[in-house]
């Protein structure tokens, strides 16, 4: 970027100053014109940014909002020849809009249509004196490509720039996360075998006091046992929960099956599990999956007043798609997502858990119409 203004003042640098003079005198004349027709301008441009099928992540609201803050960049950087605030508003716009997907192809297109635009105004109306056309066009035009190429540049370097940080970001957050399971793995192996192991201890310690107390005594123990059993289950199913040891031992499938009864169990929903995944996939795929699958069967338990739920997974070549759907109440997403409650921050962990390994995850849902959650992820994932 700081070449092409560069090259811009060495240009400038070699032109006599009666020309630059001139040339300034040109631009001024443009801005004011561009100013002046600027609503009907503006509202040309979107329409043919719509028609080309550019910024298509964008509605129209949003597209129109754009189009009034780049047309007053655009005439600011014609008429005062310096191109620092295009290049810092270019800069800010790929920083909202390359999250949603926008592409470098319609960013330098909606630029190229707005220099078509503008020089069909300009045509218009110098067309009825060739010679002052020509001055116009000829100073018009090879400033409009060096705002293309400051636009275009600007994008590029700020697109690679959130690419690169996107990566760097998902990386840690990759790593986060099998460092957490790995925490999740080692808490429940020790509530499972040293808590377990302390039950079993408590259990023969009372059935053998109990066995030399009278009958009344001994029948007040058993009470004790049957708690301290409750205690021990409770125990199991938290193990369970933190890291499900059938995920690692028999692959996803199971692991989702065995979890749909625990959380049927527990609630007295009605979940049935189909599909399959073809064989194993690669353990932070399986693991991402069932984490995901474990938050959503817990919101449905909590909020959705929900009886039945459905786990589908199918895997198509490369891809393993997941989709958990319920007959509950339903609710407004963005709503939802938008707050820091439980609920939230549990959807956009669903969310992050998949985007961090390439994959798309979509939350459908209405009040009144139930919700519909789809996984797909990249087995292609070590």
């Amino acid at each position: 970027m700081p070449a092409i203004q560069t090259d811009a003042r060495q240009v400038a640098s070699t032109v006599p100053a009666a020309t630059r003079r001139r040339g300034n005198s040109v631009f001024r004349e443009l801005a004011v014109h561009l100013r002046e027709h600027r609503t009907r301008l503006r509202m040309e441009w979107a329409q043919r940014i719509i028609e080309a099928r550019l910024l298509t992540a964008m509605n129209r609201k949003e597209v129109a909002a754009e189009v009034a803050s780049i047309y007053d960049n655009y005439v600011k950087a014609l008429q005062t020849g310096t191109f620092e605030v295009l290049q810092a508003y270019a800069q800010d716009l790929s920083e909202r809009i390359i999250p949603r997907g926008v592409q470098t192809h319609e960013v330098v297109g909606i630029v190229l249509l707005l220099r078509d635009v503008l020089a069909r105004s300009l045509f218009a109306k110098y067309q009825a004196d060739p010679a002052r056309l020509d001055r116009v066009l000829n100073a018009y035009e090879p400033a409009a490509n060096r705002i293309a190429t400051t636009v275009a540049v600007s994008f590029v370097e700020e697109r690679e720039r959130i690419i690169r940080h996107q990566r760097e970001t998902e990386e840690v957050l990759r790593r986060l996360n099998e460092a957490l399971e790995e925490e999740a793995k080692r808490i429940a192996l020790a509530l499972h075998d040293e808590a377990g192991q302390m039950l079993a201890a408590v259990h023969l310690a009372v059935a053998e006091i109990a066995h030399d107390l009278p009958a009344p005594a001994a029948d007040r123990l058993d009470k004790v046992q049957h708690l301290l059993k409750e205690v021990e289950s409770q125990l199991r199913r938290l193990s369970h929960e933190l890291r499900a040891p059938m995920l690692d031992t028999h692959g996803l499938m199971p692991a989702l099956e065995f979890l749909a009864k625990g959380v049927h169990q527990r609630t007295g929903l009605r979940i049935s599990v189909g599909g399959s995944t073809g064989g194993r996939v690669p353990p932070l795929v399986e693991t991402a999956i069932y984490r995901s699958v474990q938050e959503a069967l817990n919101n449905v338990a909590r909020h959705a007043q929900a009886t039945k739920v459905k786990v589908d997974i199918r895997r198509n070549g490369n891809t393993v798609r997941c989709v958990v759907t319920d007959d509950g109440v339903g609710f407004d997403v963005d709503a939802v997502t938008g707050r820091n409650g439980r609920r939230g921050l549990g959807l956009l962990g669903i969310r992050e858990r998949v985007h961090v390994l390439g994959g798309q995850a979509e939350i459908l849902s209405a009040p009144g119409r139930g919700t519909k959650l789809t996984m797909a992820l990249p087995v292609g994932i070590s």
